[in-house]
């Protein structure tokens, strides 16, 4: 009995982990189906289970009496470049 056939002997092994190892074309074939299966879902999902988004809009507005609009227009200091 070699060094490491001692050390590794020591440990506990998931038998499903150390079988993935020893069988890695198996799991890759198995990610290929659940891969195709996923895209294959998505592209034959309808149209009317995609959820609405909704973005919520926030309008500010202010009153000055008295003030007509054209001098609002112009005193309103807008998007400014410079912030």
């Amino acid at each position: 009995m070699s060094a490491l056939e001692n050390f590794t002997g020591k440990f506990k092994h998931f038998k499903p982990t150390t079988w993935s190892i020893k069988n890695k074309t198996s799991i890759y074939l198995f990610m290929l189906v659940v891969s195709a299966w996923g895209i294959f879902q998505f592209v034959t999902l309808p149209k009317e289970q995609f959820p609405d988004i909704v973005i919520p809009t926030i309008y500010v507005s202010t009153v000055y009496t008295g003030t007509s609009p054209k001098d609002m227009e112009n005193w309103s200091p807008g998007p400014s470049k410079n912030r």
